[in-house]
């Protein structure tokens, strides 16, 4: 069986042109809409902030995106557009930025740096999705997500519109646009109640949908009936795992979950900031130029300023952030410490560590589907570790 896992592991420098020296390397989520969307589904954590949530102001939106490329040195620059819903920006406000990101581009390499390239992701809900948006994504080359899911009856549930509407079908529509006009796509596949014990199924379905990437979000609200627990979580991903493994679809089809846990396994970096010792790498700007330390934490114990009042540069290289970051290891409960898959998940998301400890820190809630899950697969990711390790020597 061959081998390929689409993991890309990177130590990469940053410079700003000239005004900041040696800092960490950084994308930049922006929410061109703020957290405005056409659908109202019930475990949407945007839901519950109420930032501003107009059109971003096109003069935030090119210096936001000047200000990204200017101030990294590396090989490649993210920009990750997100909501809400961002193609409720319109069509119009992407190809402007995407002029904005070109001229900037220009101008870095005039000023003699090497040329970076530009790497643009967006998450759709997929309603809104027609030919002219197909056509805009494949010549901008754009990597569109497309949430979906699973099967017409779990992704109905909870995916609504404000009038209650279920909008499978129009989503599958979006899909299938994309895939039939060759646009690069994945999936982001939350993980919810309605789920469980259903991972082969949804997995399956998935893979006949003609999706290549897929990434199992697990939907983390305690108490609330759209919420996954822990173990029915672990249980999940096993059962995904166990269909991917069994049919030699490693290097064909791709689970981020996999990749992560395979890049950290092989003590590479993973690039997934919920499974890095450290996050914060990529800072949020709201649709008012408000920027914060993370899409999770839209918060005032976790704002960095304003792009109208500071540089983005000034924010992202703040103690602020740094100490938000540095704060994902430093307050690691005991029973992470001394675990033995520490280095495979670092303590997850610290969002979702809600459950107190014996002292001041609090645990995972996912912990157990973690463990449950490394515990099963960590002997097939030794074997591919040992395979990619022998195929470099």
């Amino acid at each position: 069986m061959e081998l390929n896992n689409g993991f890309k592991g990177k130590t990469l420098r940053i410079e700003d042109a000239g005004r900041f020296i040696t800092q960490r390397p950084f994308s930049l989520m922006l929410k061109p809409v703020g957290s405005r969307c056409n659908l109202n589904c019930s475990y949407c954590y945007y839901l519950k902030q109420s930032p501003a949530s107009e059109i971003m102001d096109i003069n935030i939106l090119k210096r936001a995106i000047e200000e990204t490329i200017l101030a990294n040195d590396t090989p490649e620059i993210s920009f990750c557009w997100h909501g809400g819903e961002p193609l409720m920006a319109g069509i119009d406000f992407f190809i402007k930025a995407v002029e904005f990101q070109n001229k900037a581009v220009e101008r870095k390499v005039q000023n003699g740096f090497r040329k970076p390239l530009i790497i643009n992701t967006i998450q759709t809900n997929g309603t809104l999705i027609d030919k002219d948006w197909c056509n805009f994504f494949r010549e901008s080359n754009f990597l569109v997500g497309i949430s979906i899911d699973g099967p017409e009856d779990i992704h109905n549930y909870f995916r609504v519109n404000r009038t209650g509407d279920k909008l499978y079908e129009k989503a599958i529509n979006g899909l299938e646009l994309l895939r039939d006009n060759n646009v690069e796509f994945n999936v982001l596949c939350t993980v919810n109640s309605r789920s469980k014990g259903r991972g082969r199924e949804v997995y399956k379905f998935l893979k006949s949908k003609g999706v290549k990437f897929m990434q199992f979000l697990p939907v983390v609200d305690p108490g609330k009936e759209w919420g996954t627990e822990a173990e029915d979580y672990g249980n999940f991903m096993k059962d995904v795992f166990r269909e991917w493994w069994e049919n030699e679809d490693a290097g064909s089809y791709y689970v981020q979950l996999f990749d992560v846990v395979l890049a950290n396994f092989l003590n590479v970096p993973c690039g997934l900031c919920q499974f890095s010792p450290v996050c914060g790498d990529v800072p949020v700007l709201e649709s008012n130029g408000d920027i914060f330390c993370c899409d999770h934490f839209v918060n005032s114990l976790n704002y960095l300023g304003n792009l109208n009042e500071i540089s983005l540069a000034q924010a992202v290289f703040s103690k602020r952030i740094a100490a938000f970051g540095a704060d994902k290891s430093a307050t690691l409960p005991l029973k992470c410490t001394v675990c033995k898959f520490k280095t495979l998940c670092n303590g997850g998301c610290p969002e979702h560590r809600v459950l107190k400890q014996s002292q001041d820190f609090y645990l995972n809630y996912l912990c157990k589907g973690y463990m449950m899950f490394f515990e099963f697969a960590l002997p097939y990711f030794k074997q591919m570790a040992d395979q990619i390790c022998s195929e470099r020597e």
